[in-house]
């Protein structure tokens, strides 16, 4: 089987370089001593890379036992309090038979094996859902390569996409391969299915395109995932529409994005028209990033809507990115707007902003809309920050916006999981069930809870019945 290094788990592949930076500082300029072994290889940290470690490919049916799964909610009275409380999440240990990619059955822990069947050992590690990253930008990233950061900057934006102009070309005949590590990076973090915007630009053109394209390809088997073509430069201001139209016309495109129709393109009605025209050619989508403050986000989000009401084809098929102008609402308008996304069914994306007004993740949710979670910029020129992580984005969203109980706790698996949780909120289990895909996360934690606040590694992370990323010991 493969072996990974169990401080590599938690973070991805990045500490290698901490590690080999602390043998230069040891080995420089030591003489060795005769007889000594053949010191190790330094590691050269102007050129980083994520290793490709391969894990094994298992059976098409095989079993896993001693998994726990959760059961219920335990309720206690506390002298100190009123109600009675959840204190804690009761769970059990099965045995999974694992076929075709689907959970055919979940058996008692103690039920035997045929002696002949593939089998291995969970060790007691408790099974969640597959992560979901909805939103990332995985064509484009310093991650694989030597760190930089983030400039700074003298005229926002401007600055930002006047460095983009300048990276993109440099960094295409690399892009496939940066994919490929972010990718790895993923999956180490438990996400199987992810939605990517992809750079289409004046600049790049369709290059960025044709390389994500095969980045998937290579991870068809572990990676379920979609793309969205993003006119970074401003569709508008970039003059991208045409390249916007031969990016669609490739196919295996599901979205169509766009950007600050007002504060970019200068120009809404017409920015918001052309987007939803590309939309409705092509058949596909809308995903559109709006930082704009409430003046010129809330206009542009009833613009889409109008169409939306026109053209039935995109109710259900439209996401609003970031969005950081519903911030700014009072509580009466957040649900007035709130009420006419889930009637449409548009969806909201965001990446939990540190240092914006607290975006109401919770409210929209609450209210009926579909949160996704994503980890946006990953490493590049626009953030130096960024590690692949959904379920420390739901940690984020829970210390930000939950209590810190263990109900409450609980329910924000969802942000990472796409609202697919072990429980429901009346401590019902509703997943996994026989006949569910296999595509999951083992865990060593005892709960959703303790995974959501303490963050363990991911040691196995199972996309459809293959194994992703880690490694299993055979059950004895």
């Amino acid at each position: 089987m493969g072996r990974f290094l169990p401080s590599l788990s938690r973070r991805g592949f990045m500490g290698s370089v901490g590690v080999g930076s602390l043998a230069l500082g040891v080995g420089a300029g030591m003489a060795r001593r005769a007889g000594a072994a053949e010191p190790a290889g330094m590691i050269d940290v102007s050129v980083v890379t994520t290793p490709d470690i391969g894990v094994e490919v298992l059976p098409d049916a095989y079993y896993l036992t001693n998994v726990r799964l959760e059961t219920g909610f335990v309720e206690e009275e506390k002298p100190w309090l009123d109600e009675p409380v959840i204190t804690h999440t009761d769970t059990e240990l099965k045995t999974l038979r694992i076929a075709d990619g689907k959970i055919a059955e979940i058996l008692d822990n103690a039920a035997p094996i045929p002696p002949e069947a593939a089998a291995y050992d969970a060790q007691g590690q408790v099974m969640l859902p597959t992560f979901r990253d909805m939103h990332i930008h995985l064509d484009k990233t310093f991650y694989g390569g030597p760190w930089e950061a983030t400039l700074p900057t003298e005229h926002g934006r401007a600055d930002r996409v006047a460095q983009e102009r300048e990276m993109l070309l440099k960094l295409l005949p690399m892009a496939e391969e940066r994919t490929a590590a972010m990718i790895r990076l993923m999956h180490s973090q438990g996400t199987t299915v992810c939605r990517s915007h992809c750079n289409v630009d004046p600049v790049s053109k369709l290059g960025n395109l044709e390389h994500l394209k095969n980045s998937f390809a290579r991870f068809q088997d572990t990676l379920q995932s979609a793309i969205i073509i993003f006119p970074q430069h401003g569709l508008l201001a970039s003059d991208s529409v045409g390249l916007m139209r031969e990016a669609l016309e490739s196919g295996g495109v599901s979205f169509v994005g766009g950007v600050d129709p007002s504060s970019f393109d200068n120009a809404m009605e017409e920015s918001v028209d052309t987007t939803v025209q590309l939309a409705v050619d092509y058949n596909v989508g809308i995903d559109i990033h709006v930082h704009e403050p409430r003046e010129t986000a809330i206009p542009a989000f009833n613009r889409i809507m109008d169409h939306m009401e026109e053209n039935p084809q995109l109710q259900g098929n439209v996401t609003f990115s970031h969005a950081y102008g519903l911030a700014e609402l009072s509580p009466e308008e957040l649900a007035d707007i709130a009420a006419r996304m889930k009637a449409l069914g548009v969806d909201f994306a965001g990446g939990v902003p540190i240092g914006k007004g607290q975006m109401p993740l919770r409210e929209l949710h609450e209210a009926g809309i579909n949160v996704m979670s994503g980890t946006d910029s990953v490493i590049d020129w626009w953030d130096s920050f960024g590690n692949c992580d959904i379920l420390q984005k739901a940690s984020e969203i829970a210390r930000m916006q939950y209590r810190s109980t263990e109900f409450e706790i609980s329910r924000t698996l969802g942000y990472a999981t796409g609202f697919v949780t072990p429980l429901n909120d009346a401590g019902e289990q509703v997943w996994p069930k026989a006949g569910d895909e296999a595509s999951f996360n083992l865990l060593p934690a005892s709960c959703s809870a303790e995974a959501v606040a303490r963050l363990p590694v991911r040691n196995a992370v199972f996309h459809k019945g293959k194994l992703a990323y880690g490694n299993l010991p055979k059950a004895g």
